[in-house]
Order: structure tokens, then C-alpha cells, then sequence
């Protein structure tokens, strides 16, 4: 059986709280997922047919864009569709403008960033109960 196809495209900041509150902290309010600077940054979703299933938030301050609140369903972890996500949105126009992208990437996700070629910088730190580190990649080696 062949997989249900993924598309991605850009969608609203208030589409993509579900899904980060649901991924990241479910047992959280709803405000904890929202993130100051929402309205102006580039939200892209990862849709199922009609099931929105992944979403990444990406901010702006050329020419660095920060990535934020990465979030795919469990069910659909491993399959690509993070990895798609953000080169998805390092092709469109608005973050082609940018030199790097970073992020601050939870410990237990370094090996995905990784592979996307990203590299790791400093030590770890925690954020409320969680750890980080740092993670960049340059935006030409996405596209």
C-alpha cells in the first residue's frame, strides 16, 4: 500500500498550537505553546489529506532564522516529515534571505538535527525541566 501523500505549506500561528501543545506539552496550557513574535514569523504545516500533523515555526533576525516549536505527531515521527518540513520552509523566499538557521534542539532530538546537517555548539542547558543545546546549519545546505 502505497502512503498517503504530505503536503506542506504555510498556515497561521493559531493553527499550530494544537499540535504543540499536544507534541511538546501535553500537560501544559494552551499559552505555554505560545510564543512571543508568532504573528510575524513563518509557521509551516505538514497536512494528510485534510490532518494538519506536523508543524515548525521559524523566526526572523536576518540573517539568522530561529526555528521553533518543531512538532510532529508520535504516530508520524520517523517517517520524514520534520526532516521535509524545514527544508520546506528553507526554500521559500523569506528564509532563503537568511544565512543560518538555528535552533535551540531538545537533547533527545540531537541525532534528527544531525542528520539534516545541522552541527551542535556549547554545552547542554535545561529549560524548564528539559535539555538543550544549541543547533545551526546553513540555510544553502537545506535546499
Amino acid at each position: 500500500m502505497v502512503g498517503k501523500m504530505i503536503i506542506f505549506r504555510s498556515i497561521p500561528a493559531d493553527l499550530t498550537y494544537e499540535l504543540r501543545l499536544k507534541v511538546l506539552w501535553p500537560d501544559s496550557p494552551i499559552e505555554r505553546v505560545m510564543v512571543p513574535g508568532d504573528e510575524e514569523a513563518l509557521h509551516v504545516g505538514a497536512f494528510e489529506e485534510d490532518d494538519l500533523i506536523g508543524v515548525g515555526s521559524f523566526f526572523f533576525d536576518l540573517p539568522f532564522v530561529r526555528l521553533r516549536k518543531l512538532a510532529v505527531l508520535p504516530e508520524k515521527q520517523g517517517c520524514g516529515i520534520g526532516s521535509n518540513l524545514i527544508r520546506f520552509a528553507a526554500s521559500q523566499p523569506e528564509v532563503q534571505k537568511a544565512d543560518q538557521l538555528w535552533c535551540d534542539a531538545r537533547q533527545d532530538a540531537v541525532v534528527f538535527y544531525q542528520r539534516l546537517g545541522f552541527t551542535l555548539e556549547g554545552d547542554t542547558f535545561e529549560k524548564t525541566g528539559v535539555s538543550y543545546v544549541r543547533a545551526r546549519v546553513e540555510v544553502a545546505a537545506l535546499c
